[in-house]
């Protein structure tokens, strides 16, 4: 099982991978849209890249009450 600190950093890869922001900015609290600008269709790619990362799908209900980076963490944490 990964850590949380892991977590993080899976998701910081992929964000830095996918869609070349830099990794040293990012915080638990860093808002997906008003931070980094993301629209839904990134959002789903997003989604997409972190499934095949973890192995943890996410459910449209739970995609659709992420707000931050924390609430990334939190949720693939919590299926972990």
């Amino acid at each position: 099982m990964a850590s949380r600190d892991e977590i993080f950093q899976v998701l910081a890869d992929v964000l830095q991978k996918e869609f070349g922001f830099e990794t040293g900015s990012f915080r638990p609290e860093t808002h997906l849209v008003d931070d980094l600008d993301l629209d839904s269709i990134d959002a789903i790619d997003l989604a997409v890249r972190l499934e095949e990362r973890t192995g943890v799908a996410f459910r449209d209900e739970e995609l659709k009450a992420i707000r931050t980076l924390g609430d990334v963490v939190d949720l693939i944490d919590g299926r972990g």
